[in-house]
């Protein structure tokens, strides 16, 4: 069997306890600093997040300030419905004997720009003349390439007057 002496077992007890002790306390230590860095960067990652949501408010102001200026200037500028209803009158107006002006289509491409598509017939070279400068007043035009007869009106609106 094995003896161990009171006084090497005191000693070995003693180393333990120190070793148990020593151990704890930098377990301690090491929860401690890993909590406080886990608490700053919590606290870090708050500031942060507060700060985006900051400019997520702003920036979501701002697209609905936008959106309302859009609103209101697109108010100012003539609809798709109404440039129709205005040039097909102005071409009932205008078709005569010698030529006749028929309106296709339009086609908005952006708040005061439109595309304009007519189609002008005419019997005389005169006809033909009267008709392009009917067009050319609404704006600067182009002649298919594919119908001799097809005309393309790039139509720039000017804004209404709107009263308060």
């Amino acid at each position: 069997m094995i003896s161990i002496n009171s006084k090497r077992f005191k000693l070995i007890i003693k180393y333990g306890l120190i070793i148990f002790v020593v151990y704890l306390i930098g377990f301690v230590f090491f929860k401690l600093a890993s909590f406080f860095k886990l608490a700053y960067e919590k606290d870090q990652l708050t500031t942060e997040l507060q700060s985006k949501k900051q400019e997520t408010l702003s920036l979501k102001r701002k697209v609905v300030n936008v959106k309302a200026k859009m609103v209101e200037v697109e108010s100012k500028y003539i609809k798709k419905e109404e440039i129709d209803t205005k040039i097909k009158d102005i071409y009932k107006r205008m078709s005569v004997l010698d030529y006749n002006l028929k309106f296709l289509d339009s086609k908005k491409m952006c708040i005061d720009n439109y595309i304009i598509v007519t189609q002008l017939t005419a019997r005389s070279e005169k006809g033909l003349r009267a008709g392009e400068g009917i067009l050319s007043y609404l704006g600067e035009m182009k002649k298919s390439e594919n119908n001799n007869t097809i005309y393309f009106v790039n139509y720039i609106s000017k804004p209404k007057d709107i009263k308060k």
